[in-house]
């Protein structure tokens, strides 16, 4: 699920009536699921395994990606000097029974979204908004969503 389903709801109309949903769809097809990537935190099992490269790279970030299909998040950790992966990245079931876990391409996916969204400066605009199709993608940041 969504970590903020409402925010998302709410851009997602203002995009509708803007006609830029309807467009994305009619160049790529039909949006199939939505991501929405967040600031995240490191889960206490993953904390002793990532110490050590923690301690090498001091400035970090550590993101999650949620999906209107799926009740995992997936979650990295983003060293800033120099901008790279510190993390393979985890999966975090967000219910007691959270059904199927998203595949390797989902992560792949996250994982690239974060990084393309990301300055040269280390720099992110949190949330991300993803629409996703068959074909492509229409990624917003936070500061777009304003727009």
């Amino acid at each position: 699920m969504l970590k903020d389903e409402k925010k998302f709801d709410e851009l997602g109309q203002k995009l509708f009536m803007k006609g830029v949903l309807q467009n994305f769809e009619q160049k790529h097809g039909p949006i199939k699921g939505r991501m929405m990537v967040t600031e995240g935190k490191i889960p206490p099992e993953m904390l002793s395994k990532l110490q050590p490269e923690l301690m090498k790279n001091p400035k970090w970030i550590v993101v999650e990606g949620s999906f209107d299909f799926s009740n995992y998040t997936i979650g990295m950790v983003v060293g800033l000097n120099p901008i790279r992966p510190i993390s393979e990245g985890w999966l975090t079931p967000q219910l007691n029974h959270p059904g199927i876990k998203p595949t390797q391409n989902w992560q792949e996916f996250f994982m690239g979204k974060v990084m393309e969204n990301m300055d040269e400066n280390g720099k992110i605009d949190l949330p991300l908004y993803s629409w996703i199709s068959d074909k492509s993608d229409l990624t917003l940041t936070d500061k777009e969503r304003e727009k």
